[in-house]
């Protein structure tokens, strides 16, 4: 989907749920989360472009693709968080959020701890 029209209906559904919240805040709730899935499930199609993409670039660099593997990881895993966050928030739990957004981080740090090893392997061995 394209982005104008990926931005178009966020901007009708806002709107909607705005409208709709006056009324009855569940459905408003219930719109926004629905939509956002929406959007969301509409980009997933071109995850296969996107790996194929990435791994056409690793066949051409001298990378070593586990550590690619590891930042790719660490980038799912902030868009998730982010967008449970923001999903969580929206219906109102900033604490959940708050929560989710801290468990992110250091998932993040355990995922990224092969990468702070082998950079303090290259350091040390510099050092030498």
């Amino acid at each position: 989907m394209d982005m104008i029209v990926i931005c178009g209906a966020a901007i009708m559904a806002a709107v909607l749920a705005v409208m709709l919240r006056q009324q009855s805040p569940h459905s408003a709730l219930l719109l926004s989360l629905a939509s956002g899935a929406v959007i969301i499930l509409s980009i997933l199609k071109n995850i296969p472009d996107l790996l194929s993409g990435v791994q056409a670039l690793l066949s051409d660099s001298d990378i070593d693709t586990q550590s690619i593997a590891i930042l790719l990881k660490v980038v799912g895993i902030c868009f998730v968080t982010e967008f449970t966050c923001d999903c969580v928030t929206e219906a109102g739990l900033l604490s959940l959020s708050t929560n989710i957004s801290f468990a992110g981080k250091i998932l993040v740090l355990f995922t990224a701890l092969p990468l702070f090893r082998n950079i303090l392997t290259i350091i040390t061995s510099l050092q030498s």
